[in-house]
């Protein structure tokens, strides 16, 4: 796998556009590596990062093949070459981690997705996802070892019309319980929205 950072450069047009409309972000990025995307080699994930609106916007992005971002305009972003990694999980290791996703659950009714309003159905989700993943949440004296760092709702224009996301920046500890599971997990990203940047976790020890 590979990880990129991008720092845009909010005078470039198409930079501006970006920012205002994910999906055209991940259409942007998706420029780098759009050869292994054609033959199903590949899995984009990317994220932007939260700042302060003095700082310039920085996106990260995943990808399992090398990306090529000559392929951008010149004025788009500043670049940091890619780095290469192959993560190597053990059962029992722990590290800090950051998600911004999209806690939701799907109407049996409907088929409709919906918003998970309150805190701990938020974590509830998360914990499954994790526990699916390979991961195990963490606990502390006074519950999960999670903080919600940001909760919000995008909108966000699609062809069909304008519709609303719910959008959670999740930061916390957990340990590698399936290492199989988790690295499988760390390439394919959490829950819905991969387009809207969305999914990505990110791990630190």
């Amino acid at each position: 796998m590979w990880i990129s950072k991008l720092v845009l450069n909010p005078r470039s047009r198409a930079a501006r556009r970006d920012l205002a409309n994910p999906y055209e972000m991940h259409r942007t990025l998706s420029r780098a590596v759009s050869e292994a995307l054609k033959e199903g080699r590949e899995r984009l994930l990317w994220r932007q990062e939260p700042s302060r609106t003095t700082e310039l916007p920085v996106v990260l992005v995943q990808t399992l093949t090398e990306p090529d971002w000559s392929v951008l305009e010149e004025d788009y972003a500043e670049i940091f070459p890619p780095k290469a990694f192959e993560p190597t999980f053990q059962p029992g290791q722990v590290f800090r981690f950051r998600l911004k996703a999209n806690p939701s659950k799907r109407l049996a009714a409907t088929g409709k997705r919906i918003a998970l309003k309150t805190w701990l159905e938020k974590v509830g989700w998360l914990e499954r996802r994790l526990q699916e993943g390979g991961f195990r949440l963490l606990e502390r004296e006074e519950g999960p070892a999670v903080r919600i760092l940001q909760d919000t709702f995008w909108e966000v224009r699609r062809k069909e019309g304008r519709v609303q996301v719910q959008v959670v920046l999740f930061e916390g500890r957990l340990e590698v319980q399936d290492p199989e599971k988790a690295k499988a997990t760390l390439a394919r990203g959490i829950g819905p929205g991969k387009a809207l940047g969305l999914g990505l976790l990110s791990l630190a020890r």
